[in-house]
């Protein structure tokens, strides 16, 4: 169970973890999509949050992540986000974070109200192309999923710096995010391809989305740190 300390800080699973939790070492690919702002809206309905809306369109991300070397240990993930607004603040609300270890789940939770759940994820992520089959703990089939990238990458590191929103309680968490990428690969237009399973929720949730075939962006890094946060609550 995780408790928070008196000086902020966070004991979970007999670890203690205190702010700013850093992610040294990861990699990652995304897959950027636009999908139709009525049929996204009831996933965020009471939670505080406005989708971010162009033209009807809100953009959903489909990310992939290697953990390697961080304070929340060695796994992997695969989370569906939408890009949101509270309160003058834009950032992404992350809807569903399957994730591969019991501590960051726990972790994930309690610090930043993300909404990780136990899962197999069978993820590699090689340079310009990532693979990745999602399954739930027992194994019912989620999603299949396929990402290249083109093969030019930039030669610099690139910063960055967003506010992660959650719904909690009778507010939202605002949490801070610092980031360091690098091996940056990108392509506009396609290098996506997504199967949905049958009979999962997140599955039948995209399914309901009517998720593009093709993404408007496909990105790989090899190389990703951050730095995350204490969550400040923020009122509805």
């Amino acid at each position: 169970m995780a408790t928070m300390l008196d000086d902020g800080s966070w004991e979970v699973q007999g670890r203690r973890l205190g702010f700013p939790v850093r992610i040294s070492a990861a990699s990652a690919a995304c897959a950027a999509y636009l999908v139709r702002t009525a049929l996204a809206r009831p996933l965020v309905a009471g939670t505080g949050l406005e989708l971010v809306s162009v033209a009807g369109r809100t953009p959903l991300l489909l990310v992939l992540v290697d953990y390697r070397v961080n304070e929340l240990g060695d796994y992997d993930e695969a989370g569906v986000a939408f890009l949101v607004r509270h309160r003058g603040v834009t950032g992404p609300y992350v809807h569903q974070l399957p994730v591969t270890q019991s501590f960051t789940m726990e972790a994930g939770r309690a610090l930043w109200g993300l909404p990780k759940w136990p899962a197999r994820v069978d993820l590699t992520i090689d340079g310009g192309h990532a693979s990745c089959r999602l399954a739930d703990d027992t194994g019912r089939h989620v999603l299949t999923a396929t990402m290249r990238a083109l093969p030019p990458r930039l030669p610099f590191t690139v910063p960055g710096a967003i506010t992660a929103l959650a719904p909690h309680g009778g507010g939202v968490l605002a949490s801070p995010v610092r980031a360091r990428v690098g091996g940056l690969r990108l392509r506009v237009g396609g290098g996506a391809h997504v199967e949905l399973g049958r009979g999962h929720p997140m599955a039948d949730e995209l399914r309901a989305l009517r998720l593009p075939r093709r993404p408007l962006a496909t990105v790989t890094a090899d190389r990703v740190s951050f730095d995350m946060g204490a969550a400040i609550e923020v009122p509805r």
